[in-house]
């Protein structure tokens, strides 16, 4: 047993310096930038949550401009009751539709997540949570919509 333990400290060694870096990990260079981001929506916290994930991309580059036109639904449905009919667990549906207009691109950019939460008898600790679970999806739309406008700029 003695001898298998610094085998297996040596493998672990070796195996943490093998090279591997996350794909995503280090910002690639990007060629585009956003020019300008209006919003329509439902949900004021979803937009300011976009909005600021997008801070990064607003610094003007060299390359291709996009001006994005926003629409977001939000919807928050009751997906099981009690017998007495409380509100057990919802559902926390999101979809976002961006237009998407550049010198030569005009496409519409669809990207939905949906969530469950449960039903928390705090009205507070249930708002904080909704909140947490809005910037997660937000986080989440945002990274999509940047590989596609990775992807439209490529072509």
């Amino acid at each position: 047993m003695i001898k298998k333990i610094p085998a297996i400290i040596l493998i672990l060694l070796f195996l943490q310096s093998c090279g591997y870096t996350p794909m995503y990990s280090k910002n690639q260079k990007i060629n585009f930038y956003i020019q300008s981001i209006e919003f329509n929506d439902n949900d004021k916290d979803l937009a300011s949550f976009i909005r600021s994930n997008l801070n990064n991309y607003f610094d003007k580059n060299n390359g291709a401009n996009f001006k994005i036109n926003t629409l977001i639904k939000y919807e928050k449905t009751a997906v099981s009751k009690t017998a007495e009919a409380v509100v057990e667990e919802y559902n926390l549906k999101t979809n976002v539709s961006f237009q998407v207009k550049s010198k030569n691109i005009n496409q519409t950019i669809n990207i939905s997540e949906t969530s469950k939460i449960k039903n928390f008898s705090d009205e507070f600790e249930e708002r904080q949570y909704e909140l947490t679970i809005k910037k997660s999806m937000a986080r989440s739309i945002t990274s999509k919509l940047i590989i596609q406008l990775k992807s439209l700029n490529a072509n």
